[in-house]
């Protein structure tokens, strides 16, 4: 699971100095912002799974 909470470093100095309620508030929005992303890369692994 803490994967999904992975920050750049200055994302995670700003959550830092956050309370807990905006830091749980900001890992939400780096996961929504790396979620379509990842969904792109999982379809581009899948066509060049299926042509291989």
């Amino acid at each position: 699971m803490t994967i999904l909470f992975a920050q750049c470093v200055m994302c995670f100095r700003n959550a830092e100095m956050q309370n807990l309620a905006q830091s749980a508030a900001l890992n939400a929005g780096v996961f929504v912002i790396a979620l379509p992303l990842l969904a792109g890369i999982g379809v581009i692994a899948r066509l060049v799974w299926r042509r291989r």
